[in-house]
């Protein structure tokens, strides 16, 4: 498996771009790393890059922030705000950009304790599990939006989000049919997402497997690839 670039300028949503130069300038000023996650990412490398759409269709902007503590992850929120183009919602984690777009923000990081656990304040009766997002964040892809102006943005591999729907699965039981209906979505269509070729190159003993069939091979070769970016969460 390897991390890589994309240039996909001009092909992603105009407002869904937008906000993502805006978060891009604020989180930039205030040395926050920050990469998309979620069906956004499901969707610029499936659909966007690969021409592979999904049936469930993304209503928001996923993101995970790397903070240091809950003091940045708020002035994050109050400097976007800030620049009128995002308004606060009941949800301490969302914010809507333009009126229509949401956009979720994800901490992890500084504020994760308790094994990877984020509990939200201001009473930590929301819990989350962040296990596998620092790796992820580490293996993301570079992927240019735009070029005019000029904007590249991670955007977490198909094999990180992969390991993201597995924890949320297991941490958040109401979201269990929709993880697994986007592991599902991805387990079919990792072949064809770039890596054909590299099933023979690199892993001819599940071509050559008396057991091999296409969707097989791809949930072998994907489950490789998430072994090397999880291997390092559990030693």
């Amino acid at each position: 498996m390897t991390t890589t670039s994309l240039d996909l300028s001009g092909k992603i949503d105009k407002v869904a771009v937008s906000a993502l130069g805006r978060i891009h300038q604020i989180s930039s000023s205030m040395n926050i790393p920050f990469f998309i996650i979620g069906a956004t990412a499901r969707d610029i490398l499936l659909e966007v890059h690969y021409g592979i759409g999904s049936k469930r269709a993304t209503l928001d902007i996923d993101i995970a922030v790397f903070i240091e503590n809950w003091e940045q992850f708020y002035h994050l929120k109050d400097e976007l705000i800030g620049i009128k183009h995002f308004k606060p919602t009941r949800d301490i984690h969302r914010l809507l950009f333009q009126k229509r777009l949401p956009v979720d923000i994800v901490p992890f990081g500084g504020v994760a304790e308790k094994g990877d656990l984020v509990e939200w304040p201001p009473d930590d009766s929301i819990k989350m599990s962040v296990t596998g997002f620092l790796e992820s964040f580490q293996h993301a892809i570079q992927v240019k939006i735009s070029d005019k102006p000029k904007l590249s943005v991670g955007v977490v591999s198909l094999a990180g989000l992969a390991i993201l729907k597995l924890v949320s699965w297991d941490d958040n039981s109401a979201r269990r049919q929709k993880d697994a209906s986007d592991l599902v979505f991805i387990i079919r269509n990792y072949l064809d997402a770039g890596n054909l070729e590299r099933l023979f190159e690199e892993a001819p003993d599940i071509v050559d497997s008396g057991e091999y069939d296409y969707e097989a091979g791809s949930a072998r070769l994907l489950g490789r690839d998430i072994s090397k970016i999880a291997y390092s969460i559990t030693t």
